[in-house]
């Protein structure tokens, strides 16, 4: 996969500047509390292997029809994102005036998004791998941490970090941060901004499906 080509499926563009300093530091621990230690790591790192277990699957069954890996994106998504999250940072202070209904509909229609961006992206690919560091980072301010992962296609290997938090329902991804630093959320929220605006919410829905449709004829 080209880099220019993820960066535009994942709606960064490349003069971008919008960043993310992630002030972390690596967590260290004690012989004792080695076990300990190892099992919060793979609770961390759990939605990240979720969502790159299902785009596996979906590039070793090119067979399926988009439906069927629509709904295996679908399951990974559900266990991996925190959407209500994601979707109250990228649209920012409206989201708060948006009624129940308005909120739903957003957030329906941005993980209809989601899963065509991804399918776009990665379903007729065959030999990407993915791949997660070992190493874990914890964001200095709030309850997160930082999942570092490669994604190699052979040609070229583009580094997507995820910021993850511990919520009830467990760790979830809260951001996607392209080259280590680039905010998705932050790109996305500038990008919606003026549809906001102009519209409302019935604007950003009626934005986010046609941007959808657009991925699912690819």
């Amino acid at each position: 996969m080209k880099l220019q080509h993820f960066l535009l499926l994942c709606g960064f563009t490349l003069a971008s500047t919008t960043t993310i300093q992630a002030q972390a530091q690596t967590q260290h621990t004690q012989p004792s509390d080695t076990m300990s230690a190892k099992s919060n790591q793979n609770a961390v790192k759990e939605p990240v292997v979720k969502l790159y277990q299902a785009l596996s699957t979906i590039q070793k069954s090119a067979g399926n029809s988009l439906a069927q890996h629509g709904v295996i994106l679908n399951q990974a998504l559900d266990a991996s994102y925190d959407f209500p999250a994601i979707i109250g940072k990228t649209v920012g202070y409206r989201y708060n005036s948006f009624t129940p209904q308005e909120k739903t509909a957003v957030l329906e229609a941005f993980k209809k998004y989601t899963i065509a961006r991804y399918l776009s992206s990665f379903a007729n690919e065959k030999d990407t791998q993915f791949k997660i560091s070992s190493d874990i980072k914890a964001v200095t301010t709030g309850n997160k941490q930082i999942v570092s992962t490669t994604i190699d296609s052979g040609n070229d290997a583009t580094q997507i970090n995820y910021i993850v938090q511990n919520t009830p329902q467990g760790w979830k991804i809260v951001d996607v941060l392209l080259n280590g630093n680039i905010s998705q959320t932050a790109v996305q929220h500038g990008d919606f901004s003026s549809t906001l605006a102009k519209g409302g919410s019935q604007a950003l829905v009626e934005m986010l499906n046609q941007k959808t449709q657009s991925f699912n004829k690819k």
